[in-house]
């Protein structure tokens, strides 16, 4: 079983360092890591120790698919049984251990886009501070019980590959709603399908999950890093040690971990 290890921010500004494994995680039993939430209007946070030490990694999909919930889920241990439309850019900065090496993330939750610009300069004029094109991994969410919504992420897919370079760009497919996909549409042709074109075709990673029931939400996340670890082509390196207080970016004082 590979290990997880997850940074905790609380409010005083100091965290708490907790080493669970995965299944223990996906009982939905451990501590919280508290999110910072980015205003749209806001400059994005972009320093040098942000671009060289964090991965970021972009949550797209189709209004209602569960990008929000996948990502509150793995982060706060929590669900919305109401429905939330992302309205403006939120921003997370977990910090995970996979395989002895130390990860800090930077996740961005965005509102629907219509489409993924092709240019700096569409960037900057619609989605402006967004960091789409200049994201180190993409999630791709669907709806498993409304399969019309994969089709926004295959446009989106297409539209990212024209754009950009991929070489060493993961892509991970996530089948949200598990727990309301039906035995008819799992039986289904259509079903099979996407599994197919995703796994052979597409040739990246495919998750289903359910983030209701907070099931394999963390495979979403060992997936994600697993395919980040092999894009780096790099030996992993463990922690250092001794454990000394270790502060995610130094702009900011709430944004630190103290390993105990």
């Amino acid at each position: 079983m590979v290990g997880l290890q997850l940074f905790n921010n609380i409010n005083t500004g100091i965290s708490v360092c907790a080493d669970l494994d995965l299944d223990y995680l996906e009982r939905r039993i451990g501590d919280t890591i508290a999110s910072d939430n980015a205003d749209s209007g806001s400059k994005e946070d972009e320093t040098p120790g942000d671009s060289l030490d964090r991965v970021k990694v972009v949550f797209l999909g189709a209004p209602g698919v569960g990008k929000s919930s996948i990502i509150r889920q793995f982060v706060c241990t929590e669900f919305f049984d109401s429905y939330r439309p992302t309205e403006r850019r939120e921003t997370f900065y977990p910090s995970v251990v996979l395989s002895d090496r130390l990860y800090e993330l930077k996740i961005t939750d965005l509102p629907t886009i219509p489409y993924f610009p092709a240019s700096t300069h569409l960037e900057w004029t619609d989605f402006r501070y967004y960091g789409l094109r200049s994201a180190s991994a993409y999630v791709l969410v669907f709806d498993l019980s409304n399969q019309d919504t994969f089709q926004y992420i295959r446009t989106l897919r297409e539209q990212i590959y024209e754009a950009r370079d991929m070489r060493g760009v993961p892509l991970l497919v996530v089948g949200n709603k598990q727990d309301k996909l039906s035995a008819v549409v799992a039986s289904s042709t259509r079903y099979r399908d996407i599994v197919n074109l995703v796994k052979k075709h597409w040739r990246c990673g495919y998750v289903e999950c359910s983030a209701r029931f907070n099931c394999r939400v963390v495979q979403v996340f060992r997936e994600l890093m697993k395919s980040i670890q092999a894009s780096e082509g790099k030996q992993n390196s463990p922690v250092p040690t001794p454990l000394l207080p270790h502060r995610s970016n130094p702009r900011d004082s709430n944004d630190k971990c103290i390993l105990l």
